[in-house]
């Protein structure tokens, strides 16, 4: 297991503590552009993850590719095939933080059997006590990959020039944390 490095201020937004993502009132989406002229966007609706507070943090999560949703269902069965993301043989994507601050989260996402460090832009809230006595904390994280690190080098040519597909994929997470009795 890989040390986190931690900077001081982040013990304090995370308080001691196992805290559960409650995936109800999570989200974990992406946004890639399609055909050089919009941007699709999807979301996956089975999250879970694991913060540690303290004085060392750790955060842990993975996300089932199954349960991704784009509005369009050809495109989502598309995409859990092998052109994509492979969900037979890889179901899950999953992310471990090797680095947490106020600011920024690093850690090491694996996707398709493949690991690669990704930084992510990060906004800490709380703690807060939601109207039912649960301690509650909150992360807003938001960054970028490249699909081809990943194998994931599906693409069209367009008549007029280009490709159907960018390389750049765009990840942003808004999760919401209780803290385990």
């Amino acid at each position: 297991m890989s040390t986190v490095q931690v900077l001081d201020q982040a013990a304090a937004i995370v308080p001691n503590g196992t805290w559960n993502v409650d995936a109800a009132h999570s989200q974990v989406d992406f946004a890639i552009r399609h055909l050089a002229i919009s941007t699709i966007r999807g979301t996956f609706a089975d999250v879970s993850a694991t913060l540690l507070g303290g004085e060392t943090p750790t955060l842990t999560g993975s996300i089932r590719l199954a349960s991704v949703a784009t509005k369009d269902e050809a495109r989502d069965a598309h995409l859990l095939a092998p052109d994509f993301f492979d969900a037979d043989r890889y179901p899950e994507a999953a992310f471990t933080a090797t680095f947490i601050s106020p600011e920024k989260v690093v850690g090491d996402f694996t996707l398709k059997g493949i690991t690669r460090e990704i930084e992510l832009a990060t906004t800490f809230t709380g703690p807060a006590t939601d109207p039912y006595g649960h301690e509650r904390v909150g992360i807003d994280l938001e960054g970028e990959l490249d699909r081809t690190d990943y194998g994931i080098t599906f693409n069209m040519p367009l008549p007029t020039g280009g490709l159907a597909l960018g390389e750049k994929v765009k990840l942003s997470a808004s999760l919401s944390f209780v803290k385990e009795a």
